[in-house]
């Protein structure tokens, strides 16, 4: 072979030899996924996340008072959670006392109610709740007293600081249920029914159940109307809670309701929505300005 094809040769396998050292790598991976995930808090305190902490308010007390506030928890997670909840009080925590509690329920029977008719209790019970942040009256009558009645009805007597208004099944009305606004010294004509009231039953039913969101009572009090009359009679019977008319039922503190002292730590089961309530009292000695901090944390 002479010398230039020698030199071709050569070439050829400098080349060849270029090309697959160029050609070889390690890879660093075999492709990549990305994945954005938005994680929702798992628990909201009052619906509200940790962006929206802390939730505020000022009480004014004497030495000796006590006040509730009432305050709901909601699951959003699909799994059980564990909570807790840690109190710091400052400057003196012995001047405070707190308490966290379920909201039990209120049972009247007949003789908690005043009757026109003395002689004829006919409200056999009314029961007082509070389910997913909704107030609930479930109103039962005796129908062997009332034998006869051809209108009966349960109507709500609520006041706010903005407004004084009536809610439920009132007889004589051409539908129901019925909602009616105290304007200028005056009742109103019926109004659209609040979005979340709700009534079950109807006239001359003996079982009413009449639902308002905690929304529509805050800082409310409430009186109870229970309504029956008989063919032959003149005007409606009526049974009415409290026992003196003019008379209050406090619904900031939730003084209607028994309270049961909330076992801590506990569990939220999936979805599930605690309501309830922290108690506050003090001492008859305590003075000056008490910061009182309570947080909701998952239990260790």
């Amino acid at each position: 072979m002479n010398l230039t094809k020698k030199k071709a040769a050569l070439s050829a396998l400098v080349l060849i030899a270029m090309i697959a050292t160029a050609s070889a790598a390690i890879l660093e991976y075999y492709g990549q996924i990305q994945t954005t995930v938005n994680v929702k808090q798992a628990v909201l305190l009052d619906g509200k996340d940790y962006t929206e902490m802390p939730i505020t308010e000022t009480v004014n007390v004497a030495g000796g008072e006590s006040f509730c506030r009432y305050h709901w928890l909601k699951s959003q997670t699909s799994v059980p959670v564990t909570l807790t909840i840690e109190t710091n009080i400052e400057p003196n925590p012995d001047g405070v006392t707190v308490e966290y509690c379920k909201c039990g329920e209120l049972l009247l029977g007949s003789l908690d109610f005043n009757y026109r008719d003395p002689d004829v209790k006919y409200v056999k019970g009314v029961k007082l709740s509070i389910t997913e942040g909704v107030a609930i009256w479930i109103i039962d009558l005796n129908g062997s007293l009332i034998s006869g009645h051809w209108s009966t009805g349960a109507q709500l007597l609520v006041k706010t600081p903005s407004k004084t208004y009536t809610f439920g099944i009132s007889p004589g009305a051409p539908s129901q249920p019925v909602y009616k606004e105290f304007v200028h010294g005056a009742w109103s004509s019926p109004l659209p029914v609040p979005s979340g009231m709700e009534a079950v039953g109807t006239v001359n039913d003996e079982h009413f159940e009449l639902k308002i969101p905690l929304d529509y009572l805050c800082e409310a009090k409430w009186s109870i109307n229970i309504e029956a009359s008989w063919a032959g009679h003149s005007g409606s019977y009526w049974a009415r809670y409290p026992m003196t008319w003019s008379g209050w039922y406090d619904f900031t503190n939730l003084t209607s309701l028994p309270l049961e002292p909330l076992t801590i730590p506990f569990a939220l089961e999936a979805g599930e929505r605690l309501d309830f309530v922290i108690c506050y009292k003090f001492n008859l000695l305590a003075v000056g300005t008490y910061t009182i901090i309570s947080t909701v944390k998952p239990s260790s």
